[in-house]
């Protein structure tokens, strides 16, 4: 838990160059954290495999859409904030305002 908590000073300065690191960073704890087997099956328990697959997704939409840097702050605050129960029900909806597309680019 302490790395994560670490992470949270990172999120004061947030830009679209910034965004797909520390979004993959935080979302691969996490995933690691609240859904082990999950996390286990499809990156064989490597954090890189995992950072890289969320970076690579957010690289193919992030060059048609535009970027929203207060999104992007508060659905890092959110993710990292959140209970493993509210990240399974419902991931903060902010991280669908990141981007302006209508494509859900997150999970």
């Amino acid at each position: 838990m302490f790395p994560l908590l670490t992470l949270l000073g990172c999120f004061l300065v947030v830009d679209e160059d910034s965004f797909p690191v520390q979004f993959a960073s935080l979302s691969c704890n996490r995933i690691a954290e609240c859904q082990r087997g999950y996390y286990e099956a499809e990156y064989d328990g490597d954090m890189n495999d995992c950072t890289d697959d969320i970076e690579d997704a957010i690289d193919d939409v992030d060059n048609d859409c535009d970027f929203d840097d207060d999104e992007a702050r508060d659905c890092l605050e959110k993710v990292q904030a959140a209970t493993c129960g509210d990240l399974y029900e419902d991931y903060p909806s902010d991280c669908g305002r990141v981007y302006d597309c209508s494509w859900d680019w997150w999970f």
